[in-house]
């Protein structure tokens, strides 16, 4: 296995994610960038991934926040997370999140989702604002969020791949019904009769591609009843004009069985500047501070990059 990422933070923005691909975005909540991550990097994270699973004996289904290591002070994550924290932070993921949602970004989250070959539940149709802590900025009517979902295997409609409805969200928050019988990745749904079936576009792709889509777009997918494993590594990235309010305390997040600490998790500023007060960039970052140097060197050659 290869030590280490490629260094170069030199990324084209535009070829990844065109004029169009902006519009797409905004108008139907998702978006598939033609490029994905370069290809010795695809594989970095391939090999990455499959250690992460050797060393974490409850991988399957939902894996949340995996770009944490597990050492004292953490609630959450896994053992090699900060090899995966790398990926969080490079730079390809990063400039396709600030085409779509500005120049000022923090990573506040992520997750595994893994499908095992022919065992791998259904995802039900829902939206990922169920965080309660991203909130619009002052003046904003929504909050602004990339959630970047990167294939680690190949991914299609038959092994569960994910499913967007088009256009759907662009409202705020859609009411979710909890089903505590449901035996899906989720206990909780939006009402399916009104998803419009010629609406959802299914994705296809490539191990190392990767979907951007934001808070609010219905999203699924289905079991997977194929002879593949179907496995996403996913990362959330926030415009830093909006706010991680931690007064929530916990919440239901996106596992069944138990809340997420969201109060405690920590949060990066990866480009830009923060421009709010209130977000809070040291709760949750006890031993991490090998994590804290990472992001603020890549903050600062990406902010030379980006937007120089």
């Amino acid at each position: 296995m290869r030590q280490e990422l490629g260094t170069s933070v030199q990324v084209d923005a535009h070829a990844l994610i065109s004029d169009a691909d902006i519009t797409h975005f905004r108008e139907q909540g998702f978006v598939f960038p033609r490029m994905g991550l370069p290809a010795e990097d695809a594989a970095w994270m391939r090999e990455t991934i499959e250690k992460v699973f050797r060393d974490n004996s409850d991988w399957a289904g939902i894996t949340r926040m995996p770009h944490i290591p597990l050492r004292e002070g953490q609630e959450e994550g896994v053992k090699g997370g900060e090899d995966l924290f790398k990926i969080a932070i490079h730079p390809t993921l990063i400039a396709a999140a600030s085409r779509l949602i500005g120049p000022n970004l923090i990573m506040w989250g992520g997750e595994i989702f893994a499908k095992p070959a022919g065992t791998g539940k259904r995802t039900p149709w829902h939206q990922d604002c169920y965080n309660p802590a991203v909130k619009a900025g002052p003046g904003r009517k929504l909050p602004q969020s990339a959630q970047i979902w990167i294939a680690v295997d190949d991914v299609d409609p038959d092994n569960g791949s994910l499913s967007f409805v088009a256009g759907t969200g662009r409202d705020g928050p859609i009411h979710h019904e909890q089903r505590k019988e449901m035996r899906d990745l989720l206990n909780f749904e939006v009402d399916t009769s009104g998803i419009n079936e010629h609406r959802i576009v299914h994705s296809t792709m490539p191990s190392g591609h990767f979907s951007v889509h934001d808070l609010f777009v219905v999203h699924g997918a289905n079991a997977n009843v194929s002879g593949r494993r179907r496995a996403g590594l996913t990362f959330h990235y926030m415009a830093a004009e909006d706010v991680y309010d931690r007064s929530f305390g916990a919440a239901i997040g996106s596992g069944r069985d138990k809340p997420a600490p969201i109060a405690a998790r920590p949060i990066w500023l990866v480009l830009g500047e923060n421009q709010v007060p209130q977000n809070d960039f040291i709760t949750g970052h006890q031993n991490l501070e090998d994590l804290d140097a990472m992001a603020e060197q890549r903050r600062r050659e990406l902010n030379a990059v980006l937007l120089s």
